[in-house]
């Protein structure tokens, strides 16, 4: 088990700490990705990923020095801890000067190279021995038995790549085997950003207010590594991160083997779709099989497929009308109730479980029966039970007109301001409303056509019914007074 092994804190932070047991004559031994045995990710969707590899290497007994080549180029080295049967960590030193054309010049001042020149009248390569004086921002100073070339026009071919010059991103680790020598499952745990996830919803509308729900999973890998045949587990919710990465170690230790006690527990894989779970304070999706994530790849993964989610579209308009105890006439010409559509998490509703933040695309058919994309709007996390309100914008066929008719001053701290709203329909079919009026200060309506509810102490709030093709004119007249 995770938490039964014995465990080895790698030292934090520090690149090149001097060892008190080095042993510079201790051949380094590659622990490479075609060496993992078992690869574990949980990544959180605020670019932050846990990452459990383990990989089988030969280890002597005593002082070993291991070379994790391939881990992400975005770890972060002071999260690492090390997990192997009878080992004890000396050292690690993170490299992340991976190879390129600009430092493998650099490590190569004062040394001994070949030259190739191209001559295009003969067709011939001619080759020369030069020493590389100084790396000049990618215009090396080249000294040949000839002179010294400052513009060489040729190509230059080294003889090695560098000790200290890694093709991948390398943790290497010094440590000591006290048991026998062998084979050994050695397991790396760090925690690096990189990788992320997030949720995305169609939402098909159909008859009788209801909508068929499908969710998909991104997984977004910028971490400079492949991960294979990994086990995935997304992690929905914000965990708090301190911006420090200079830290001691042990703290990042326990927090992370109470991360790994809560990998532990998580669900079996399900047969289809990610199986979801409530870990603490978050929720957890495990999917259903093995998959690999190699770098600069997005992947999608089905997450959701619910049909009849039952649903409640509302039109929303805020009256445009400024109004205190000191409001003159005015009028506003035309605006547009916004399109709410509300949903609650339940499964009497059609959900009844846990749905990630994410985007929701709404499409709704058309006449000739295809499907029309009509908006999007942004689905906080929502846990059972709770409800949301998805904002799709503005109504095209349904506005309003309205204005301020008569001001009636009562005395020097009140008013009495007659009011008239019309909202026209030019939909074929009937639509409801939903009016608010804000005030400034005190407020009591005095006379309404339509009845109104006191939303808050700031609002009232009346529901209007239009008919097809068709407006209707709602009046009403308030008290306004300068509070207090």
């Amino acid at each position: 088990m995770f938490l039964k092994k014995t465990m080895a804190l790698l030292t934090a932070g520090m690149l090149g700490t001097v060892s008190v047991c080095r042993a510079s004559d201790v051949v380094e031994k590659k622990a490479d990705t075609d060496k993992t045995a078992e690869m574990e990710i949980s990544i959180y969707n605020n670019n932050l990923a846990f990452v459990r590899d383990t990989r089988n290497i030969e280890l002597q007994q005593g002082e070993n020095k291991v070379a994790f080549v391939g881990v992400s180029s975005r770890i972060r080295p002071e999260t690492a801890i090390l997990f192997g049967r009878g080992i004890e960590v000396v050292e690690q030193n993170y490299n992340y000067n991976v190879l390129n054309p600009s430092n493998l010049l650099e490590a190569f001042v004062g040394k001994n190279v070949k030259t190739a020149l191209y001559n295009e009248q003969t067709g011939k390569t001619s080759y020369d021995d030069a020493v590389i004086l100084d790396a000049g921002y990618g215009k090396p100073v080249l000294k040949f038995s000839y002179g010294i070339e400052t513009d060489f026009p040729g190509r230059i071919i080294y003889p090695e790549i560098p000790a200290d010059l890694r093709t991948k991103p390398t943790l290497v680790v010094d440590l000591k085997n006290k048991t026998a020598a062998g084979s050994k499952a050695l397991e790396l745990a760090y925690l690096t950003s990189g990788l992320s996830w997030k949720a995305d919803y169609v939402a098909e509308l159909q008859k009788d207010n209801e909508l068929n729900l499908n969710g998909w999973i991104t997984l977004n890998n910028e971490s400079g590594t492949d991960y294979d045949n990994a086990s995935v587990r997304l992690i929905a919710g914000s965990v708090n991160q301190v911006n420090d990465f200079v830290r001691p170690l042990a703290v990042n230790a326990r927090s992370l083997k109470a991360d790994a006690a809560v990998m532990e527990s998580g669900a079996a894989y399900g047969a289809a779709r990610p199986a979801s779970e409530a870990v603490a304070d978050y929720y957890l999706y495990s999917l259903p099989e093995k998959t690999s994530i190699k770098d600069k790849q997005a992947k999608q993964v089905s997450l959701m497929m619910k049909n009849h989610v039952k649903y409640q579209k509302e039109y929303r308009l805020s009256i445009p009308l400024y109004l205190n105890y000191n409001s003159g006439e005015n009028e506003f010409l035309k605006a547009n109730p916004r399109v709410v559509y509300k949903i609650e998490n339940t499964k009497k509703n059609g959900l009844g479980e846990a749905l990630p933040q994410g985007t929701v695309r709404f499409f709704e058919t058309d006449s000739r029966g295809g499907l029309q994309f009509i908006g999007e709007a942004g689905l906080p996390q929502l846990a059972l039970g709770e409800k949301a309100e998805l904002d799709l914008g503005k109504a095209f066929d349904i506005y309003a007109s309205g204005k301020i008719s008569s001001v009636k001053k009562i005395s020097d701290k009140m008013t009495e301001a007659a009011l008239e709203v019309t909202v026209n329909n030019a939909k074929n079919e009937e639509a409801e409303v939903f009016l608010t009026q804000s005030y400034a200060g005190t407020w009591k309506i005095v006379s309404e056509s339509v009845k109104s509810e006191k939303k808050n102490a700031y609002e009232s709030l009346w529901k209007i019914k239009i008919p097809a093709q068709g407006k209707t004119t709602m009046k009403y007249t308030v008290r306004l007074g300068q509070k207090n």
